[in-house]
């Protein structure tokens, strides 16, 4: 009886094993997701949880990267597969039907469950929002990353960017979030954009990255980690096409009846893909790849508008050019008859230009004429000065010793070479081949013609001189002294009309001028006095003057690209401000 009991037992348990073993395994593909793998990418709580589930049938699960899996989905080599939303949702087309949703406590809504996150330096001050990164380096994970590349240039597409002309130059580190963090650290690139919760998975394991690094754009949201993009939906569990109707509701009740882990891991369902089919339709990659690629059906299906508008358009032209060249034909008459018309106003112009030009040439030489004779009398007049000096030991018998007899000679050689320059300077103008582009040592001008002009006027009047050191400016050298020439002798000669006549001449610099400023003593000038200055209305009161003297600093300034201003003295007398162009 017991033998006979032992039996019967021992035969409905190989009966089972056997068709047990008859059963092939589950066969679940897992993608690879890059580390630090947060709990929702852990799938060994769920795949204990299966084996127990289907047991005695074998459940078994293997990693693939990305292509890999994807070829597994496409040829029907596994049974179910666990993977991004992203990825599940390009595999719609081969048959795929998302099961469940993975959810954890930091992301309990499946809809909400995953989004990216840019960074950067803590240091780098010239990053601080989107529009910033622009033209600068990023480096992400790989180009068909889901949350560690594409969700970013989803949220640069929605934005209003081009995400492929964005960036500078986009550097793919792979799959390890380290890679990323730590190029971005050591400056081989600016911006880097990763999965979301990988900065706080970081932080959990004690390994300090929050203190280097800031975060671009955060969001509020149903994720709790910082996150930049807009959230999608969880890692998502799928059927492939070769998986039976009863086995995919089997492990749909399997997966949503697994009670939650100490990390909250569990199941649930997500209901909107809509996101993740935005992201693929604004990339244009994935299901909507055709929409990089061209043909004859889609370039007239998406632009017949236009191609109506061009055939219309070819009708009218055709229309508009018949009756346009009827048209032509009646104004090429009119035509005619008006370009002789044309043809005898512009000879008629040409004899009036020719006039126009005679007359300007004698007003240009009526102009170098007066400024000749202006501008020569100061070195002749200085030469006079000097015979009229050695005239006057002559006529007392004394004998000019060697030091002042040298003296006059060297100032008057040095003025004689002055008028020459003058000469040449009006031939210059004459000619219009006058350059300004010398380095002209601004401090000796102003210095040389000061010391010259105190012994002129027999040190009658106080001249108080502060010049800064080499102070060069751009011109031309007989002009700048012309200039400086005409605007201390108009000071010291106005300065002499009260009592105890003074001058000042400042010369100092900023960053690109060099800025000279003559003030004199002398009589209180009204404002309509000073507005009169250098202008042609001015009239000199000097019996030996023409009254040209301001007008050719005024002149040599503008040639100059300089300014003068002029300002009354609240004491009397006047305040002339140069400003020239500093050769540095």
């Amino acid at each position: 009886m017991f033998r006979s009991l032992f039996a019967f037992v021992f035969s409905i348990f190989i009966s089972v094993s056997a068709a047990s073993d008859a059963e092939p395994p589950i066969t679940i593909g897992l993608i690879h997701f890059s580390p630090p793998l947060s709990t929702d990418m852990d799938f060994g709580p769920t795949l204990k949880h299966l084996q127990a589930f289907f047991a005695p049938r074998k459940v078994v699960a293997k990693v693939y990267q990305s292509p890999e899996l994807e070829k597994a989905v496409e040829q029907g080599k596994i049974d179910f597969f666990f993977a991004s939303s992203g990825f599940f949702y390009r595999m719609q087309p081969f048959g795929a039907r998302d099961l469940a949703t993975i959810v954890i406590a930091a992301k309990t809504k499946p809809n909400f469950g995953t989004a990216g996150v840019f960074f950067t330096r803590r240091d780098r001050k010239d990053i601080n929002k989107f529009e910033d990164m622009k033209g600068k380096v990023l480096v992400a994970n790989y180009e068909t990353a889901f949350h560690g590349y594409r969700t970013g240039m989803a949220e640069l597409e929605n934005r209003g960017f081009n995400h492929e002309k964005f960036f500078k130059k986009v550097i793919f580190a792979g799959e390890k979030a380290s890679a990323i963090i730590n190029d971005i650290i050591a400056g081989s690139g600016d911006v880097g954009f990763v999965r979301a919760c990988w900065l706080e998975e970081y932080e959990l394991q004690n390994i300090s990255v929050m203190d280097k690094l800031k975060v671009i754009g955060a969001k509020p949201g149903p994720i709790k980690c910082l996150h930049s993009t807009r959230a999608y939906p969880n890692n998502t569990f799928a059927a492939t096409y070769k998986v039976d109707s009863e086995l995919a509701r089997e492990m749909t009740l399997a997966l949503l009846s697994m009670k939650p882990e100490k990390d909250g891991q569990a199941w649930s369902i997500a209901t909107d893909f809509k996101p993740v089919d935005d992201l693929y339709r604004s990339l244009k990659v994935g299901p909507y790849q055709y929409l990089r690629e061209w043909s004859v059906k889609r370039v007239l299906t998406e632009f017949w508008p236009a191609f109506l508008i061009v055939i219309l358009g070819i009708v009218g032209l055709v229309v508009h050019s018949w009756r346009a060249q009827k048209l032509v034909d009646r104004a090429t008459t009119r035509l005619l008859a008006a370009e002789e018309s044309r043809r005898r106003t512009l000879e008629k112009s040409r004899e009036l230009a020719e006039k126009i030009e005679a007359q300007q040439k004698i007003n240009l030489v009526g102009q170098l004429s007066s400024m000749f004779a202006h501008e020569m009398n100061q070195p002749l007049a200085a030469c006079k000065y000097f015979v009229d000096g050695l005239k006057a030991l002559r006529k007392q018998k004394r004998v000019p010793d060697e030091e002042m007899l040298d003296f006059s000679l060297g100032q008057m050689e040095h003025e004689l070479k002055r008028a020459s320059q003058i000469v040449n300077k009006v031939r210059d103008y004459s000619k219009k081949t006058v350059t300004r582009e010398a380095r002209v040592d601004l401090t000796s001008i102003v210095q040389e013609i000061t010391q010259t002009l105190k012994v002129k006027f027999n040190n009658t009047v106080v001249v108080d001189v502060r010049c800064a050191p080499d102070v060069d400016v751009e011109g031309d050298p007989v002009e700048t002294e012309i200039l400086f020439w005409n605007l201390l002798k108009n000071a010291m000669e106005e300065s002499q009309k009260v009592e105890c006549p003074k001058v000042w001449v400042v010369l100092k610099t900023d960053e690109d001028s060099a800025i000279l400023t003559v003030e004199n003593s002398g009589r209180k000038l009204s404002a309509e006095d000073v507005a009169k200055l250098g202008t042609q209305t001015f009239k000199s009161e000097k019996s030996e003057g023409l009254g040209l003297g301001l007008v050719v600093v005024r002149s040599i300034l503008e040639a100059m690209n300089g300014a003068i201003q002029y300002a009354p003295r609240d004491q009397g007398g006047l305040k002339v401000t140069v400003r020239l162009k500093r050769k540095i």
